[in-house]
Formats: C-alpha cells, sequence, structure tokens
C-alpha cells in the first residue's frame, strides 16, 4: 500500500495506492462523523458494494443508486441527487463516497460541493480512467446538451482510495479506455514511462497487478505534480487536455453513445501529434513512438469515417477551452514537451480532420 500525498495550499489529500487493501484503511481518518452516503451505479453496486458497506460498519450509510453511462451525467441526475439528500435531511456534517468510474466521481463530487454549499467527499474510483484521472485534482461536473463538462467546480475530497482489485471486473473496452489517460502522462511529461508502457503492453494488458501498479502510481504522481502547480489550470494544467479538444468533440457528436472516452481520447492524441508534425515541431520518430504506443495498447488512432466533418466543427465551437473564439490545441515540440496554440485557423483544423478519417 503506497501514499500519495497532493498538496494544494493547505489542503493535504492522501492518495491511498494498493491491491486489495479496502480491509487495511482507518476510515474515520477521513470520515469524521457518522453519516455517509454512497453514490454509485448498477454495475459497481451489483459487483462491490456489498464488501464497502462491510468496512463501513462504523458509520450510518445510506446508498444513491444512478443508472449508468454518461448521458447521465446532467442536471437531471443532479437534482434526484440533491432530492435524495435534501428528503433524508441530512446536514453538512455528510459525507459523500464517490464509488465508481469517472461519472460517477464528477457527479458526486459535484454534488458534495453544491448541497449545503460543501459537504466532505471520498473518492473511491472503480476504473482505470478514474483512478488515473478524474479522481485526482479536484475537477467535478456535469455534462450540457452541447459539450462536455461545461458545468462544474473544484471540489478537493478527504481522501481519495484506489484498490486497483477493482480492475479485476472492469470489461476489457472499459480497461483500455482508461490506459489513453495514462499513455498521455507518458506523451505530456514522462518519455521513459512512455518507452515502458510499450515494453509492458502484454503483462497490462492480462491485468498484472505488479504492472497494474506502477501504471496507476506513475500516472498518479504525474498528474499530482502538475496540478499542484496550476490548481485552476491557469498554465500548466492545461497540459493535460492533451487530445482533449478533438476527443470532447468526439464524445459530444456521439451523444457520449458508441464510442469511449479514452477511445475518443486516443484519436484525439494523435491528431494533436499529427498537426504537430504538420507545423514542424514534432519529428517523426517520436509521432511514431506515441501512434506504436497508442496501437500497441488497442486504442483507435483515426476517426471513424461515419462521424462528419461538421458535427466535429460545430461541436469544437462549444469547446469549454475556447478563448476569445478561438480553440485552444495542445501541441508538443517533443515528448515530454508541450506548448498551447490558439493560432489555428478553423480552416487549417477542418482540413485535418477530414485528412484524419479512415
Amino acid at each position: 500500500m503506497k501514499k500519495i500525498l497532493f498538496k494544494i495550499k493547505d489542503l493535504k489529500v492522501p492518495i491511498i495506492v494498493g491491491d486489495n487493501i479496502l480491509k487495511k484503511i482507518n476510515y474515520q481518518q477521513y470520515i469524521r462523523n457518522k453519516d455517509v452516503v454512497i453514490i454509485t451505479n448498477k454495475t459497481v453496486a451489483k459487483l462491490h458494494l456489498t464488501k464497502v458497506k462491510n468496512v463501513l460498519k462504523k458509520f450510518r450509510v445510506e446508498t444513491y443508486i444512478i443508472p449508468d453511462g454518461e448521458r447521465f451525467k446532467n442536471t437531471d441526475t443532479l437534482n434526484k441527487i440533491h432530492n435524495f439528500l435534501i428528503e433524508k435531511n441530512f446536514d453538512r456534517q455528510l459525507t459523500i463516497i464517490a464509488f465508481g468510474g469517472g461519472v460517477i466521481g464528477d457527479l458526486a463530487g459535484f454534488a458534495a460541493d453544491t448541497f449545503l454549499r460543501g459537504v466532505d467527499l471520498i473518492h473511491m474510483p472503480t476504473t482505470l480512467l478514474a483512478q488515473v484521472d478524474s479522481a485526482i485534482g479536484g475537477k467535478t461536473g456535469i455534462n450540457h446538451k452541447n459539450g462536455k463538462n461545461l458545468i462544474g467546480s473544484f471540489k478537493h475530497p478527504n481522501a481519495v482510495i484506489i484498490d486497483i482489485s477493482f480492475l479485476s471486473t472492469l470489461p476489457k473496452r472499459q480497461f483500455i479506455s482508461g490506459l489513453a489517460e495514462v499513455i498521455k502522462y507518458g506523451i505530456i511529461s514522462n518519455g521513459s514511462f512512455l518507452k515502458w508502457l510499450n515494453m509492458n503492453k502484454e503483462n497490462i494488458l492480462n491485468y498484472k497487478s505488479k504492472e497494474l501498479l506502477r501504471v496507476v502510481s506513475v500516472s498518479v504522481k504525474e498528474k499530482v505534480n502538475i496540478v499542484q502547480k496550476d490548481e485552476k489550470e491557469k498554465n500548466i494544467r492545461a497540459f493535460l487536455n492533451f487530445g482533449h479538444t478533438l476527443g470532447h468533440a468526439i464524445e459530444s457528436t456521439q451523444n457520449y453513445k458508441g464510442i469511449l472516452h479514452g477511445e475518443a481520447i486516443g484519436i484525439g492524441m494523435v491528431f494533436a501529434s499529427a498537426i504537430s508534425v504538420e507545423k514542424s515541431t514534432l519529428t517523426i520518430s517520436d509521432f511514431n513512438l506515441i501512434t506504436e504506443t497508442i496501437q500497441n495498447l488497442q486504442l483507435p488512432i483515426s476517426l471513424p469515417r461515419e462521424i462528419k466533418t461538421s458535427k466535429i466543427m460545430n461541436h469544437l465551437s462549444f469547446d469549454k477551452k475556447k478563448k476569445l473564439g478561438k480553440n485552444n490545441f495542445v501541441l508538443l515540440k517533443s515528448i515530454s514537451k508541450c506548448f498551447i496554440t490558439d493560432k489555428l485557423t478553423t480552416k487549417f483544423i477542418q482540413k485535418m480532420v477530414e485528412t484524419f478519417q479512415h
């Protein structure tokens, strides 16, 4: 069991990483009162809720279960969570446990930040994507019909508890989707980690504990290092959006159905790398390593033809990262060296999208 400390100003958030660690944790360190609400979804509840309740017997535990899927990360679901908390008459001593993947973490985190102007939060992520990315750094939010995560806030938890044993029940496609964010850390800040991922692809894809612990631990450390320096995304935290400008547009065109987040980000990372080559800032050898790693870890690298360029361009116009009406793209000078540009014209972006379809 490893503890990584995430420090923001006067706040210290312990991130605990291990394999089969639920029974080893002193929850009273992180839950200051008796009332706990676990927010989860149907799939996670069926697989794992009992074992979590068993380690929380010292507390008064209620559960709120939402349907599975990104399309439920909206105001309607948030209102239902608020209604539940109000009807149960919880006060500010409540602790909400976000138990699930990224959708649960974003929703439960936003609910914790907005109910009674803020109650305590613990993240217990069960997907690789949530363990290495969305549960770390304090971002919460919901989607809007015009785009992903357009409504949200920053809410740091009392703790993040990452048990990689949950990954054993994760569908393979979901697991591979999570690897996109892992690869991203290698590309934007740790080139040796990117090479290690390539060399250890078989053990990673076969859920080997030793490799998974490294995958998660290194990813968490990389994100912590970046966010500690730039909590509110004024500077280098924006590098974490590498691949996400196109990726979020792809997800939005599909109404968050069909293509998974990591699959869209995989395509987006190759797209951003291709733009970097086109603009003569990235070498072909670095581009090939990036593309090879994404392919070797079984993620897509090109845009499906059924996704129309016009729809992509429309959703790019609603991207929350835009400034003064211009899309911001995170591009590469080399592996581990990023920069942000708003100098790409709409015509150039459209041309790149058109040439990127298979």
